[in-house]
């Protein structure tokens, strides 16, 4: 008699208890976009602490994830750093691209690309290059600096493309190559990246960057020396 009363009031209990559903993992994100997180939040670890100082430990906390998770995605912190200057390379690349497209004239074209400078317009981007700068004088590594060589490679190929079909079009000097003129607007942009941060007086305002474009654009139409 007990034991039926027992297993009754049992009955009872369950049947006021609310039905909680199993709990669900949360949805694991797809590859290629932990790729991209894992890559998007190394841009500030490597700023604040320099190649060098940048650990696996450090690039897994900014990304909020395990180092194993990271090392799913990248072998090594110098996989990851490579990766980075590609993929930054190809985002610039998009941004230009979708840039000049609207423009039909080569040397408006040239006029917007020397102000979209990745080095300087782009806060996200300028935080990078600092670090690449300083990579670059530090570092040793074949895979990085074959990395940076591809990375300025392809600037200068784009360039190089603007400015062939300026040439054809009778802006720009033919009496120097595309790549030749394409490459030292590659070195007026670094150089110019490298002193900005700097802080000199009447470096960077907007009346002598302004200044600096037009001698620019003087220099690639040839302008006074008979060269069209």
């Amino acid at each position: 008699m007990s034991m039926k009363r027992n297993d009754r009031s049992r009955r009872d209990r369950t049947a006021v208890l609310p039905v909680v559903p199993e709990a669900r993992a949360a949805p694991r994100m797809a590859a290629t976009d932990r790729r991209m997180q894992l890559l998007e939040a190394s841009i500030s670890c490597f700023a604040e602490y320099g190649y060098q100082g940048t650990t696996t430990a450090r690039l897994a906390r900014a990304a909020h994830v395990s180092e194993p998770v990271l090392y799913q995605h990248f072998h090594s912190k110098r996989d990851l750093f490579v990766a980075l200057i590609e993929e930054v390379g190809r985002e610039v690349l998009r941004e230009w691209r979708k840039a000049i497209a609207p423009l039909r004239s080569p040397m408006d074209q040239l006029r917007v690309l020397l102000r979209l400078n990745p080095a300087t317009t782009d806060p996200r981007t300028r935080q990078l290059y600092r670090v690449i700068f300083a990579a670059q004088a530090q570092l040793h590594e074949p895979e990085i600096l074959a990395a940076l060589r591809r990375h300025y490679e392809k600037y200068a190929k784009f360039l190089t493309q603007v400015l062939q079909r300026a040439q054809r079009g009778g802006f720009v000097r033919r009496d120097v190559s595309a790549a030749g003129l394409a490459w030292q607007l590659v070195h007026a942009g670094i150089g110019f990246a490298l002193l900005k941060p700097l802080e000199i007086p009447g470096h960077a305002t907007p009346a002598t960057v302004e200044q600096a474009i037009g001698l620019l654009m003087e220099q690639l139409s040839g302008s006074g020396s008979g060269d069209a």
